[in-house]
């Protein structure tokens, strides 16, 4: 029997939040407990060491790991985390030249050979989806005790050179799947937290019930699921839902896909099932204001469903235009309006540094965060991570400096031409601080806590480091 460790970045908090990071989330990774349901369907001996999760440093990872001695570590990587990664791979080397290192994620399918070249210590690279050839790299190394070298979906190096072998299909049926490992997280669920504005209740647990994303937005990395949708049935969906409330206690889940609406009748399906299942659970999404309607949003509220998060990203229409956004300002102005008539609290996501920003397109966007009937915002710099369009064209439109470590949509790596860094961090700062210190927002903030007392940790700690943040900006200034 293999004993595989799974592994996701051991980046810390402070630097994927720097300055927020004590209000950042310790939400686990849901792409480690799919990979080790499937391990372990296969037989397989599995440990999860969720380091992200658990802010654990490298030395900290790996201490984990010399405990376990496994044969197989499976690393799972964002772009920000790929340095920190690879930090731990060649620890392991060192520890034991035996364990055989792959890294899988983002980052590796945008850029497989500059990863592989990068850090020679990762042994083999899962590009895209990883389930299928995960398992079976499992049951190759199971059988022979070497790497397959020509299997799909895998990179490597092979006679000094690099292989990157054919690109594997994606899987049709989602519900081939087995569920979710999650009692392999350690203090799951009770350990793991999103950020304070998507508190309602506790414990809570994050899931994706579809996979794809059919838009073409510049700005968005679709280069390990593609631009094909592909769901979960509403009835595997339940399943899930079922399992973390009645097996591990969770009252509260966030639903992290980008395209949770596109299908209505999906939707539908999914929402009278879990009214008539009478499961004790609440529930949050993320929604484009171009797939929702009145009635739906009715029908989400029926179910369970407490708040919803806009990807707006820009007051002017010209930027959307040029990024592929493919929605207009009206017609978020319509969604927001309607979730709130619904009952849903809702959260605006927007950027700052957009190819093409001038100061009257940040001033659009400031004054469209204020005038919207949101709850929350999260404002971020832009960022051209790797497999998106902006990754290859960013520098004719600024200065972009690709330091994949600073890749976390909170430092600024990207400057569009006419502005310095210091104007990216001000316009962002400014418009938390415009948002957030008015006294209509402290005033809901307050009923909030007053009428769910269990937030006020969360939330004052969101509060504070909000503060901190903002004062830090002025002094600077």
């Amino acid at each position: 029997m293999l004993r595989v460790a799974l592994i996701s970045s051991p980046i810390s908090l402070e630097e994927r939040y720097g300055g927020f990071a004590g209000a950042g989330n310790t939400e686990s990774s849901y792409a480690l407990v799919c990979l080790a349901a499937v391990a372990e369907r296969e037989g397989m001996d599995v440990r999860i060491i969720d380091a992200a999760a658990e802010n654990l440093s490298v030395e900290q990872t790996v201490t984990e790991i010399r405990e376990y001695k496994p044969d197989i570590a499976g690393i799972s990587s964002t772009t920000a985390g790929i340095v920190a990664s690879g930090k731990l791979a060649e620890c392991l080397k060192e520890l034991d030249k035996g364990i055989i290192t792959i890294i899988g994620g983002c980052h590796v399918t945008s850029l497989p050979e500059e990863t592989l070249a990068e850090f020679n210590s990762f042994d083999m690279a899962v590009i895209g989806e990883g389930e299928r050839t995960f398992t079976e790299i499992l049951g190759a190394i199971d059988e022979t005790g070497t790497i397959p070298t020509t299997l799909p979906g895998t990179a490597l190096r092979l006679n000094g050179h690099f292989s990157l072998n054919v690109r594997r299909p994606l899987i049709d049926d989602l519900d081939m799947l087995p569920l979710p490992a999650w009692r392999l997280l350690r203090g799951f669920p009770d350990s793991f937290l999103p950020s304070p504005a998507r508190i309602n209740r506790f414990p809570c647990a994050s899931v994706v019930l579809a996979r794809g994303c059919p838009n073409r937005c510049q700005f968005c990395d679709r280069s390990v699921f593609g631009n094909t949708v592909r769901s979960y049935s509403p009835a595997y969906a339940i399943n899930m839902f079922k399992d973390l409330a009645n097996n591990f206690g969770v009252r509260e889940i966030l639903i992290e896909d980008d395209t949770f609406i596109l299908s209505h009748k999906w939707v539908k399906e999914f929402c009278e099932r879990l009214m008539a299942e009478k499961i004790d659970i609440t529930w949050s999404c993320l929604g484009r204001a171009d797939r929702v309607t009145a009635d739906i949003l009715k029908l989400m509220r029926e179910a369970g469903c407490w708040h919803i998060s806009y990807g707006i990203e820009s007051g002017d229409q010209r930027i959307l235009d040029a990024m592929k956004k493919g929605e207009d300002l009206s017609r978020m102005e319509e969604a927001v309006r309607w979730s709130r008539e619904a009952g849903l609290k809702t959260k605006g996501f927007f950027m700052v540094g957009f190819p093409g920003e001038t100061v009257e397109s940040l001033r659009r966007t400031k004054e469209l965060a204020l005038n919207l009937p949101l709850d929350d915002i999260s404002v971020m710099q832009l960022t051209p991570f790797p497999g998106t369009a902006l990754y290859k064209s960013a520098a004719e439109y600024g200065v972009f400096e690709k330091d994949w470590r600073k890749m976390n949509t909170l430092s600024t790596v990207f400057v569009p031409h006419g502005f310095t860094r210091e104007d990216m961090e001000k316009a962002r700062s400014e418009m938390l601080g415009a948002f957030y210190f008015r006294p209509s927002v402290l005033i809901r903030k307050f009923i909030d806590v007053i009428s769910n007392p269990r937030l006020f940790r969360y939330m004052f700690k969101g509060f504070f480091v909000l503060l901190k943040v903002v004062k830090k900006r002025k002094k600077n200034e």
